[in-house]
């Protein structure tokens, strides 16, 4: 400690303070990179991932009707249902409720096969495409299968059910004259079979 003038005058090296600290520049470059870095890891987390439009029921669909108007096709993320889209129209092999995708096993697409003929018909309630039919009238036993739309009114189910060419005049002239007893089967292979 030396003394000037009622003053102290502390040197260089004193024992309180050996050296003298000065800041050094700040790290630019370091902050620099930790915010690119921060930056691309939020824009990666943040990126869209890829989306495939898919089919889903507006409302509740009973099994045998057409799910054309009561489709509505929303992004869903791609993977997390079943390759392709789902069918967009078609006929309800089973009722579906309001807001389900339609993935391929809920929708078909039944139709005539070459050389069977249609025939619209009663049915007993709760069938729907694909379901085997069998009609007895008075010249034998048809067999035959639910070939469209299922159209329940409230008071009967009408529906287009498929027989081969030689044995659907004969349904068709029973049918109209009301001469014919319905049998439901399950839904078997007899629409793939025919076709």
């Amino acid at each position: 400690w030396v003394g000037h003038g009622g003053g102290l005058f502390l040197g260089p090296h004193n024992r309180y303070v050996r050296t003298m600290f000065w800041l050094r520049q700040p790290p630019y470059l370091r902050w620099i990179v930790a915010a690119l870095v921060l930056i691309a890891g939020i824009a990666f987390d943040m990126r869209a991932d890829p989306t495939t439009p898919y089919p889903f029921a507006t409302e509740a669909i009973g099994a045998g009707t057409r799910v054309d108007s009561f489709v509505e096709w929303r992004p869903i993320p791609t993977g997390v249902l079943p390759e392709g889209s789902g069918p967009g129209s078609g006929i309800a092999a089973v009722d579906i409720e309001a807001g389900s995708p339609l993935l391929p096993g809920l929708v078909s697409e039944v139709s005539v096969p070459e050389g069977w003929w249609a025939v619209p018909l009663s049915l007993p309630h709760r069938v729907s495409p694909g379901t085997a039919i069998r009609v007895a009238t008075a010249d034998g036993v048809s067999e035959g299968f639910v070939a469209g739309e299922v159209i329940d009114n409230g008071y009967e189910v009408i529906a287009p059910v498929a027989f081969p060419a030689a044995q659907a005049a004969a349904v068709a002239i029973a049918a109209s004259n009301s001469a014919l007893v319905v049998m439901v089967g399950a839904q078997s292979s007899v629409a793939e079979s025919a076709g």
